[in-house]
């Protein structure tokens, strides 16, 4: 299943999006220092830390110490990354308002991705940071090295809340990425989980819409991750389960390839429940007891009624009669097989009732 993910990016020509600390040590993303690095450890030295370090580390002093001594807010370091990605991506907004004050620009490409300071804290799920740079006038419609806007990063990495609140200020919630994805199929993708999912259905998104490139809707989508969660809420929203990608298969072929039993069971079961695979009358006459119990209680009566039926038939031949009543005994030696013994014995009751009616 994973070599086939791979062949859909490949061809898609998305590039896997990492969380940082699945990323390489070197990459600029493994930067970010968390809250609960203490302070107080570095309170006697840090008048010697660099800007780049003062501000991962939220040290205000420092920082404005620098900046005042002449160092400039714009200048990228030797990784292409400005003061605003390191404070975006640590979630230090009292320096981000600073560094803007003092001339950053809020929407400036950086790093290995060539995103902005939103991209960046749209990934590592900075809610307040995101609001704080829209404020600032960032723009989130803007696209990343890998062609993703800011509410398509969001819903990769399942941050909820950016979503909720990119779409509340204007993002279209059908958007298509580069790659020709929406948000939908991203977290279909990607996140395993109710949500984005379930918030992005709230919003009259487009289900059945197909993607750029594969034509594969957010089931397809849902299917080749894996993804049950997803498959379950798609399906509840009436997801089309007999969309065809480019290749022109549908989700069920997808699943099956992968020989997912609960995913062929379920997209089954929804095709069934739409009138689309209705089950054949002997899976139905061995699947469903009320059915079952309504052709038994009825055999004896038909059978008397076609014994009748083919001995007024105005047919010379007996051979054609006799055939047709050998066709008669088949089918109930046949319907037999079916037979429980609770239905045996209504079975019994509905003959006698017939020999009851015939005295």
């Amino acid at each position: 299943m994973a070599d086939a993910m791979e062949e859909y990016e490949k061809e898609a020509g998305c590039v896997p999006i990492l969380h940082p600390e699945e990323i390489k040590p070197q990459s600029h993303y493994n930067h970010g220092y968390s809250e609960s690095v203490s302070r107080k450890n570095h309170v006697d030295d840090y008048s010697t830390w660099d800007i780049v370090k003062a501000t991962q580390y939220g040290i205000f002093e420092r920082c404005r110490e620098l900046v005042e001594a002449g160092f400039d807010v714009r200048q990228p370091d030797k990784e292409n990354v400005t003061l605003l990605h390191w404070a975006a991506i640590n979630n230090r907004i009292d320096l981000v308002k600073y560094y803007i004050s003092k001339g950053a620009i809020v929407d400036q490409l950086g790093g290995d991705l060539n995103s902005t300071p939103l991209h960046w804290a749209t990934r590592q799920g900075h809610l307040s940071m995101v609001v704080q740079l829209m404020k600032y006038g960032a723009d989130p419609s803007l696209i990343d090295g890998e062609g993703c806007s800011c509410v398509h990063l969001a819903a990769q990495f399942g941050h909820t809340s950016i979503v909720a609140y990119l779409i509340a200020k204007g993002q279209d919630v059908d958007m298509m990425d580069q790659n020709g994805m929406t948000p939908l199929m991203w977290a279909a993708y990607r996140t395993h989980s109710v949500d984005p999912t379930r918030l992005l259905l709230t919003f009259n998104v487009s289900v059945n819409l197909g993607d750029k490139y594969h034509k594969n809707t957010a089931l397809h989508w849902a299917v080749l991750a894996g993804n049950t969660t997803v498959i379950s809420l798609l399906l509840d929203a009436n997801a089309n389960v007999d969309a065809q990608n480019i290749k022109g298969e549908t989700p069920l072929d997808l699943a099956k390839q992968r020989k997912n039993v609960w995913m062929i069971n379920h997209l089954q079961e929804a095709r069934q429940a739409k009138g689309y695979d209705s089950p054949s009358y002997l899976k139905r006459l061995k699947m469903d007891k009320e059915f079952r119990q309504k052709v038994m209680l009825g055999t004896p009566f038909l059978v008397i009624w076609l014994i009748g039926f083919i001995a007024d038939l105005d047919i010379d031949s007996w051979l054609i009669k006799g055939v047709m009543y050998t066709g008669v005994w088949v089918t109930v030696q046949f319907l037999s097989k079916y037979d429980s013994a609770e239905q045996h014995t209504l079975f019994t009751h509905s003959w006698t009732a017939v020999g009851i009616i015939l005295m």
